[in-house]
Protein backbone atom coordinates (compact mmCIF):
# COMPACT_ATOMS: atom_id res chain seq x y z
CA UNK A 1 0.00 0.00 0.00
CA UNK A 2 1.39 3.40 -1.04
CA UNK A 3 0.32 6.46 0.93
CA UNK A 4 -0.32 9.64 -1.05
CA UNK A 5 -0.89 12.81 0.98
CA UNK A 6 -2.49 16.07 -0.12
CA UNK A 7 -1.73 19.49 1.34
CA UNK A 8 -3.84 22.19 -0.30
CA UNK A 9 -5.82 25.40 0.01
CA UNK A 10 -8.80 24.00 -1.90
CA UNK A 11 -11.27 23.75 0.99
CA UNK A 12 -13.87 21.00 1.15
CA UNK A 13 -16.48 22.82 -0.96
CA UNK A 14 -14.35 22.73 -4.10
CA UNK A 15 -14.53 19.96 -6.67
CA UNK A 16 -10.74 19.95 -7.08
CA UNK A 17 -10.14 17.69 -4.10
CA UNK A 18 -12.68 15.08 -5.14
CA UNK A 19 -11.41 15.09 -8.72
CA UNK A 20 -7.82 14.58 -7.60
CA UNK A 21 -8.68 11.83 -5.13
CA UNK A 22 -10.73 9.95 -7.74
CA UNK A 23 -7.91 10.27 -10.26
CA UNK A 24 -5.37 8.91 -7.78
CA UNK A 25 -7.52 6.02 -6.59
CA UNK A 26 -8.10 5.01 -10.22
CA UNK A 27 -4.37 4.44 -10.66
CA UNK A 28 -4.12 1.44 -8.38
CA UNK A 29 -5.98 -0.41 -5.66
CA UNK A 30 -2.74 -0.12 -3.70
CA UNK A 31 -3.01 3.65 -3.30
CA UNK A 32 -4.24 5.17 -0.05
CA UNK A 33 -5.00 8.91 -0.16
CA UNK A 34 -4.65 10.92 3.06
CA UNK A 35 -5.43 14.59 3.61
CA UNK A 36 -2.78 16.39 5.66
CA UNK A 37 -4.86 19.56 5.40
CA UNK A 38 -7.01 21.36 2.86
CA UNK A 39 -7.40 24.47 5.00
CA UNK A 40 -4.21 26.33 4.14
CA UNK A 41 -5.01 30.04 3.64
CA UNK A 42 -5.42 30.73 -0.07
CA UNK A 43 -2.12 31.03 -1.96
CA UNK A 44 -0.07 30.77 1.27
CA UNK A 45 2.84 28.58 0.19
CA UNK A 46 4.77 29.31 3.39
CA UNK A 47 1.94 27.83 5.47
CA UNK A 48 1.91 24.77 3.21
CA UNK A 49 5.64 24.33 3.72
CA UNK A 50 5.42 24.70 7.49
CA UNK A 51 2.60 22.16 7.80
CA UNK A 52 4.19 19.62 5.49
CA UNK A 53 7.64 20.02 7.04
CA UNK A 54 6.11 19.41 10.47
CA UNK A 55 4.25 16.25 9.43
CA UNK A 56 5.73 14.30 6.52
CA UNK A 57 8.31 12.37 8.56
CA UNK A 58 5.43 10.85 10.55
CA UNK A 59 4.25 9.02 7.43
CA UNK A 60 5.61 5.68 6.18
CA UNK A 61 8.80 5.73 4.13
CA UNK A 62 8.23 6.10 0.37
CA UNK A 63 5.02 8.04 0.90
CA UNK A 64 4.20 10.52 -1.87
CA UNK A 65 3.33 14.08 -0.83
CA UNK A 66 1.43 16.38 -3.20
CA UNK A 67 2.00 20.10 -2.64
CA UNK A 68 -1.21 21.62 -3.96
CA UNK A 69 -1.07 25.27 -2.89
CA UNK A 70 -0.51 27.54 -5.92
CA UNK A 71 0.13 24.34 -7.83
CA UNK A 72 -0.49 25.40 -11.44
CA UNK A 73 2.80 24.98 -13.35
CA UNK A 74 4.27 27.27 -15.99
CA UNK A 75 7.08 26.69 -18.50
CA UNK A 76 9.41 28.57 -16.12
CA UNK A 77 8.13 26.73 -13.05
CA UNK A 78 7.32 23.18 -14.11
CA UNK A 79 5.86 20.37 -12.03
CA UNK A 80 8.61 18.16 -10.63
CA UNK A 81 9.17 15.05 -8.54
CA UNK A 82 11.67 15.27 -5.68
CA UNK A 83 12.98 12.42 -3.52
CA UNK A 84 14.46 13.28 -0.13
CA UNK A 85 14.75 11.67 3.32
CA UNK A 86 12.93 8.55 2.11
CA UNK A 87 9.86 10.40 0.79
CA UNK A 88 8.62 11.58 -2.61
CA UNK A 89 7.24 15.05 -3.24
CA UNK A 90 5.36 16.41 -6.25
CA UNK A 91 5.01 20.15 -6.68
CA UNK A 92 5.92 23.24 -8.67
CA UNK A 93 9.62 24.04 -8.98
CA UNK A 94 9.37 27.64 -7.76
CA UNK A 95 11.77 27.53 -4.81
CA UNK A 96 9.45 26.00 -2.22
CA UNK A 97 11.48 22.80 -1.92
CA UNK A 98 14.50 24.77 -0.71
CA UNK A 99 12.34 25.99 2.18
CA UNK A 100 10.93 22.52 2.87
CA UNK A 101 14.25 20.70 3.31
CA UNK A 102 17.19 21.44 5.56
CA UNK A 103 19.44 19.68 3.05
CA UNK A 104 18.31 20.29 -0.51
CA UNK A 105 18.80 17.47 -3.05
CA UNK A 106 20.74 18.61 -6.11
CA UNK A 107 18.43 17.00 -8.69
CA UNK A 108 14.71 16.85 -9.28
CA UNK A 109 12.74 15.29 -12.10
CA UNK A 110 10.56 17.39 -14.40
CA UNK A 111 7.42 15.63 -15.63
CA UNK A 112 7.76 15.68 -19.41
CA UNK A 113 4.07 15.22 -20.26
CA UNK A 114 3.43 18.80 -19.11
CA UNK A 115 5.09 19.99 -22.31
CA UNK A 116 2.43 18.33 -24.49
CA UNK A 117 -0.73 18.50 -22.38
CA UNK A 118 -3.39 20.89 -23.76
CA UNK A 119 -4.03 24.11 -21.86
CA UNK A 120 -6.30 23.69 -18.84
CA UNK A 121 -7.38 25.76 -15.87
CA UNK A 122 -6.56 22.75 -13.68
CA UNK A 123 -3.42 21.32 -15.26
CA UNK A 124 -2.16 20.32 -11.80
CA UNK A 125 -4.83 17.58 -11.63
CA UNK A 126 -3.30 15.67 -14.56
CA UNK A 127 0.26 16.33 -13.47
CA UNK A 128 -0.24 15.19 -9.87
CA UNK A 129 -1.72 11.99 -11.24
CA UNK A 130 1.17 11.63 -13.69
CA UNK A 131 3.70 12.21 -10.94
CA UNK A 132 2.22 9.50 -8.74
CA UNK A 133 1.98 7.08 -11.68
CA UNK A 134 5.62 7.67 -12.64
CA UNK A 135 6.70 6.91 -9.08
CA UNK A 136 4.53 3.80 -8.78
CA UNK A 137 5.68 2.42 -12.16
CA UNK A 138 9.29 3.68 -11.87
CA UNK A 139 9.07 5.51 -15.21
CA UNK A 140 11.63 8.18 -14.38
CA UNK A 141 14.00 7.22 -17.21
CA UNK A 142 11.43 7.61 -20.00
CA UNK A 143 8.92 10.15 -18.64
CA UNK A 144 11.02 12.68 -16.74
CA UNK A 145 14.11 14.76 -17.26
CA UNK A 146 16.62 15.79 -14.61
CA UNK A 147 16.37 19.44 -13.62
CA UNK A 148 17.89 21.76 -11.05
CA UNK A 149 15.79 22.82 -8.08
CA UNK A 150 15.18 26.54 -7.80
CA UNK A 151 16.16 28.18 -4.53
CA UNK A 152 14.27 30.64 -2.37
CA UNK A 153 15.71 32.29 0.72
CA UNK A 154 13.39 32.62 3.73
CA UNK A 155 13.06 35.60 5.97
CA UNK A 156 15.33 34.59 8.81
CA UNK A 157 15.64 35.37 12.48
CA UNK A 158 17.79 38.38 13.34
CA UNK A 159 19.87 38.11 16.50
CA UNK A 160 22.75 39.69 18.33
CA UNK A 161 24.50 38.99 21.62
CA UNK A 162 21.56 40.27 23.67
CA UNK A 163 18.46 39.97 21.46
CA UNK A 164 16.46 37.82 19.06
CA UNK A 165 13.90 39.19 16.61
CA UNK A 166 11.61 36.69 14.90
CA UNK A 167 8.05 36.50 13.72
CA UNK A 168 4.92 34.39 13.85
CA UNK A 169 4.96 31.74 11.12
CA UNK A 170 1.82 29.74 11.98
CA UNK A 171 -1.41 30.22 13.93
CA UNK A 172 -3.20 26.99 14.79
CA UNK A 173 -6.93 26.33 15.03
CA UNK A 174 -7.18 27.08 18.77
CA UNK A 175 -5.28 30.36 18.55
CA UNK A 176 -1.75 29.41 19.52
CA UNK A 177 1.01 31.24 17.62
CA UNK A 178 4.21 29.47 16.54
CA UNK A 179 7.31 31.55 15.85
CA UNK A 180 10.45 30.90 13.83
CA UNK A 181 12.63 31.19 16.96
CA UNK A 182 14.21 27.85 17.82
CA UNK A 183 15.08 26.42 21.21
CA UNK A 184 18.63 25.91 19.93
CA UNK A 185 19.14 29.64 19.27
CA UNK A 186 17.43 30.66 22.51
CA UNK A 187 19.60 28.33 24.59
CA UNK A 188 22.75 29.55 22.83
CA UNK A 189 22.07 33.19 23.75
CA UNK A 190 20.31 32.67 27.09
CA UNK A 191 23.29 31.60 29.18
CA UNK A 192 21.27 31.78 32.38
CA UNK A 193 20.37 35.46 31.94
CA UNK A 194 17.01 37.05 32.67
CA UNK A 195 15.02 37.95 29.58
CA UNK A 196 11.78 39.49 28.36
CA UNK A 197 9.69 38.29 25.41
CA UNK A 198 7.83 41.16 23.76
CA UNK A 199 4.74 40.19 21.79
CA UNK A 200 3.60 42.59 19.07
CA UNK A 201 5.28 45.65 20.51
CA UNK A 202 6.16 46.86 24.01
CA UNK A 203 2.97 46.09 25.95
CA UNK A 204 2.63 42.32 26.32
CA UNK A 205 5.69 40.91 28.09
CA UNK A 206 6.57 37.35 29.09
CA UNK A 207 9.45 36.73 31.48
CA UNK A 208 9.72 32.95 31.55
CA UNK A 209 9.49 29.88 29.36
CA UNK A 210 6.79 27.53 30.63
CA UNK A 211 7.30 23.78 30.62
CA UNK A 212 3.73 23.27 29.44
CA UNK A 213 0.18 24.52 29.91
CA UNK A 214 0.10 22.92 33.35
CA UNK A 215 2.83 25.40 34.33
CA UNK A 216 0.44 28.39 34.14
CA UNK A 217 -2.97 29.63 35.26
CA UNK A 218 -6.11 29.89 33.09
CA UNK A 219 -6.03 33.12 31.11
CA UNK A 220 -2.29 33.59 31.50
CA UNK A 221 -0.21 34.54 28.45
CA UNK A 222 2.66 32.05 28.17
CA UNK A 223 5.62 31.10 26.02
CA UNK A 224 6.92 27.55 25.63
CA UNK A 225 8.95 25.46 23.23
CA UNK A 226 6.68 23.03 21.40
CA UNK A 227 7.38 19.52 20.13
CA UNK A 228 8.94 21.02 16.97
CA UNK A 229 11.47 22.92 19.05
CA UNK A 230 9.91 26.26 18.09
CA UNK A 231 8.92 29.06 20.46
CA UNK A 232 5.12 29.06 20.80
CA UNK A 233 2.96 31.78 22.33
CA UNK A 234 -0.39 30.95 23.86
CA UNK A 235 -3.05 31.79 26.41
CA UNK A 236 -3.91 29.01 28.84
CA UNK A 237 -7.50 28.11 27.88
CA UNK A 238 -7.62 31.12 25.58
CA UNK A 239 -6.70 32.47 22.13
CA UNK A 240 -3.61 34.64 21.89
CA UNK A 241 -4.03 35.39 18.19
CA UNK A 242 -7.35 37.11 18.94
CA UNK A 243 -6.21 38.68 22.20
CA UNK A 244 -3.07 40.21 20.68
CA UNK A 245 -4.30 40.52 17.08
CA UNK A 246 -1.48 38.27 15.86
CA UNK A 247 -0.94 36.93 12.35
CA UNK A 248 1.97 35.70 10.25
CA UNK A 249 3.34 39.23 9.90
CA UNK A 250 3.60 39.82 13.66
CA UNK A 251 7.02 40.39 15.22
CA UNK A 252 8.28 38.71 18.39
CA UNK A 253 11.34 40.10 20.18
CA UNK A 254 13.42 38.63 23.00
CA UNK A 255 15.71 40.91 25.00
CA UNK A 256 18.32 39.35 27.30
CA UNK A 257 19.82 41.12 30.26
CA UNK A 258 23.22 42.42 29.29
CA UNK A 259 26.17 40.61 30.76
CA UNK A 260 28.31 42.63 33.16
Amino acid sequence: MTTVTITSDWKYGDYYLGALKGSLLSLSSGVRVVDITNSVPSFDVLQEIFILKSTFLRFPLNSIHLMAVMSEPTPEKPMVIVYNTGHYFVGVNDGRFSLLFDNLPSICFEILSARTLPYSTFLALDLFREGVRIILENRFETETIAAELKKEYPTGVVHGADSIVGRIIYCDSVGNAITNITRELFDKLHQGRNYTIYVQGPYTKINKISRGYHDSNPGEVIALFNSLGMLELAVNQGNITTLENLDTSSEVRIKFEKQL
